[in-house]
């Protein structure tokens, strides 16, 4: 029996992101985002830019019927705070929001799991910048510590395993995701 067959749906999802997730982690590291408040601004930046385009999904319906605390699981004000700690200009928004209302379950689903894997080194950064920014939950890593403290809430692996969905819903899921990860990467190369 092929592995693949014996990997759940969440598990299958996140093969099938995962090279551009380690060629984008890859990048952001060799930026190295905590050596310096300029190179930590840049990542703020990078993460605004990226939230500003998918505020709207936190508002999707259908989402809600399944993931608590959505409204509050957005992190777009905490940046913009951080950034304001950091007394750095707020970016030009240049790009509307993503529309996200009527999109598709599934593939909302699979922007949400992208947005919410993110921030897996949340912690770890977060610790980083603590060590050697001095920066933390009250001044200018706000929006570190609430990704960290979203992630440990969110089983999102386990909706996605436990939804019922059609062999074209699940391909959605997977679309979805791998927009969401091309959208970040796309930021990422504006700014980098």
């Amino acid at each position: 029996m092929p592995i693949l067959e014996l990997l759940s749906r969440a598990e299958k999802l996140k093969q099938a992101i995962v090279n551009i997730s380690k060629e984008i982690d890859h990048h952001l590291l060799a930026l190295s985002p905590t050596t310096d408040l300029d190179n930590y601004k840049k990542f703020l930046t990078l993460q605004y830019s990226y939230q500003v385009e998918v505020e709207n999904l936190y508002q999707h319906v259908d989402l809600h019927k399944y993931v608590d605390n959505l409204f509050d699981r957005t992190r777009l004000p905490l940046i913009e705070q951080d950034l304001n700690d950091l007394k750095h200009p707020l970016p030009n928004r240049t790009l509307q929001p993503r529309c996200f209302q009527h999109t598709d379950f599934a593939y909302a689903l699979g922007w949400l799991y992208v947005i919410e894997g993110s921030q897996f080194s949340a912690t770890t950064l977060g610790k980083q910048v603590d060590a050697e920014l001095k920066l933390n939950n009250q001044r200018g890593a706000r929006y570190l510590a609430k990704a960290s403290e979203c992630n440990k809430g969110c089983q999102l692996s386990h909706l996605i395993d436990n939804l019922e969905l059609s062999d074209e819903q699940q391909a959605t899921l997977i679309e979805g995701a791998e927009q969401a990860r091309q959208r970040f990467k796309f930021y990422q190369a504006q700014l980098y």
